[in-house]
């Protein structure tokens, strides 16, 4: 028996086709007053004339159709689409062939053609069977790829289906729309995202998927492919949320484009997985990822944090540098205080490596009200001279001596120089006439003795606000509203020699004046005075040079100190007026 819908083969007794899966009811035999009987001894009835009488007895008369002995057998119902096996004479045998109706003289065409219609139909079906059985078996398989979550597979085998049933939908996009369908109820949403986009991207790019090659038009599910995948990747994203997985989160609402509020999701992903790496310590992270988020709720602040907690832990490792920048990044909380602390540990190092000169650098970073920053700076400048006065760098040792601040170290300050003037013994040695005339002035009486040697003259100054008060003074003066100030200086010979000068100031903060000059030469007894504005005199030291104008050697150097504290302008700044007189007894 084979099935009247698909062709397939079917065993007896089998009720559904394994192919297409067509049920088939059970068929009870009928007695057909149509059925051609054959026997080996025909009853002739003489008065029928539908009897055809063949003789020749029973010799060669198939087997199968001779009467067994016993109860008669009914005659079987022949089975639907299997063809009917047809009984020709043999020679010699005598067969009567009786068939109600049948008409007497009928020609043998007839009977020909009676034959060969049974056998045009099992030609027919035997070729739909061999056509469309194979495509029931392939269709079959790949539904069962599909069951198995065998996706790809079974695609593959719709394709090659080509256009039966629904297997061009189902290779474009349907398929995978239903393995998604399938996916989303069992809450896997990302999966079902992937497969919701395979599936529109499938149909996208099949060519003219929306007919078939004969122009009829074919029925998508998949027609909301895309919308179904940006929910179910929204979907996923919340569920990683949820999950703390922020990273794939972020990904997952990236990838779910314009739904809802996916774009706001992704920032308040980033801004959480900020808050994450910063309770796991990973500052560097969470730096960078907040620096794309500034303006989300407190993003700034959580920033500054981040540079807090990250220069605390640079500055516990000792890294002050890094530390000390990372503070001044963040303007959290106390950070210029944490700032200080970095450099002053940072200086702490150097001065007990005994790098001096950058322990310094380090402390003119702190801040001066920071701990004792400035007593320990001048710790590093008296080892610097002190270093440099073992070395005979005199000038070097001096000057490391005169930036100590809370430290009195006045008398380290005046050997330097009178070592220096005793090493570089030269009246033309402006270094040397400068220590030599501090110290005399200071009272020092080894200065006024190496002086005399190379001056040869007694020479003093003093200073006063009157050109006619020749009293000596203090060697500091402080003026009423910007009034002149003037340096009188007197000279002593035992000779008659005599001697023209000139001169120049150098003012508290290092501008040095035009020369001065004079109208007469000095001799023995003999003064003169210089003028300066008042207000052309910043605060601070301020040094007069004369020199002896024929042998270029310096012979006084007078250093007074300008006690006035107005704004002075320094564009005024000059020399009044510069007089040699005869000095009154």
């Amino acid at each position: 028996m084979y099935c009247d819908n698909c062709g397939c083969e079917l065993g007896e007794n089998v009720r559904k086709c394994p192919v297409c899966g067509k049920e088939f009811p059970l068929i009870e035999p009928e007695a057909d007053d149509s059925t051609t009987v054959l026997t080996s001894e025909p009853d002739v009835d003489e008065d029928d004339d539908s009897t055809t009488v063949l003789t020749g007895g029973t010799q060669g008369m198939p087997q199968m159709m001779q009467q067994p002995q016993g109860n008669p057998v009914p005659p079987q119902q022949p089975q639907m689409g299997m063809p009917q096996p047809q009984i020709m004479p043999q020679e010699g045998a005598d067969i009567m062939i009786k068939k109600k109706g049948e008409k007497k003289g009928m020609s043998k065409g007839a009977k020909a053609a009676l034959i060969a219609i049974p056998v045009v139909i099992v030609i027919a079906i035997g070729v739909l069977a061999f056509i469309f059985v194979p495509k029931f078996r392939k269709y079959n398989e790949a539904n069962d790829l599909m069951d198995q979550g065998k996706v790809e597979e079974a695609v593959t085998l719709y394709k090659d289906l080509g256009k039966f049933k629904d297997s061009y939908t189902k290779a474009n996009g349907d398929a995978y729309y239903e393995y998604a369908e399938g996916l989303e109820k069992e809450g896997k949403n990302l999966e079902a995202a992937e497969y919701y986009k395979k599936s529109g991207n499938s149909r996208k790019a099949a060519e003219n998927y929306s007919k078939s090659s004969d122009g009829d038009e074919e029925s998508f599910s998949s027609d909301d492919a895309f919308d179904k995948a940006y929910q179910c990747y929204y979907n996923a994203g919340m569920d990683q949320m949820n999950a703390a997985s922020y990273d794939a989160a972020i990904d997952a609402f990236n990838n779910a484009g314009s739904y809802k509020d996916a774009s706001d999701k992704v920032i308040e992903c980033t801004y959480k997985k900020a808050e994450a790496l910063i309770t796991a310590k990973k500052y560097d992270d969470a730096i960078s990822i907040l620096s794309t988020i500034e303006e989300y709720s407190d993003s700034q602040t959580l920033l500054a944090k981040c540079y807090y907690n990250k220069a605390s832990e640079l500055l516990d490792s000792g890294k002050y540098d890094d530390a000390y920048d990372m503070y001044m990044k963040s303007e959290f909380d106390d950070y210029k205080n944490k700032a200080s602390e970095c450099t002053y540990k940072k200086a702490e190092q150097y001065y007990k490596n005994k790098d001096y000169e950058n322990a310094i650098k380090s402390y003119d970073k702190v801040d001066k009200d920071y701990k004792d920053c400035v007593a320990e700076k001048d710790k590093c400048y008296q080892a610097l001279g002190a270093q440099a006065y073992k070395n005979k760098e005199y000038k070097k040792s001096v000057d490391y001596y005169e930036k100590v601040v809370k430290t009195d170290v006045s008398k380290k300050i005046a050997n330097g120089k009178l070592a220096f003037a005793n090493a570089n013994k030269n009246a033309a040695n402006e270094t040397t006439m400068t220590y030599l005339g501090e110290l005399r002035y200071d009272g020092n009486e080894k200065a006024q003795k190496l002086y005399s040697e190379l001056v040869k003259w007694n020479i003093e100054s003093f200073v006063n606000s009157s050109e006619k008060d020749l009293d000596k003074g203090s060697n500091s003066i402080k003026t009423k509203d910007g009034s002149d100030i003037y340096i009188h200086t007197s000279f002593g010979f035992d000779g008659d020699d005599s001697m023209k000068i000139s001169g120049y100031v150098v003012y508290a903060d290092g501008n040095k004046s035009d020369v001065i000059t004079f109208s007469d030469p000095v001799v023995d007894g003999w003064s003169t005075w210089v003028k300066i504005s008042g207000d052309s005199a910043p605060k601070g030291v301020t040094y007069l040079y004369l020199q002896n104008e024929t042998t270029k050697k310096i012979i006084e150097v007078y250093p007074f100190t300008n006690l006035n504290c107005w704004l002075w302008n320094s564009t005024s700044r000059g020399l009044l007026r510069a007089v040699t007189r005869v000095s009154v007894t």
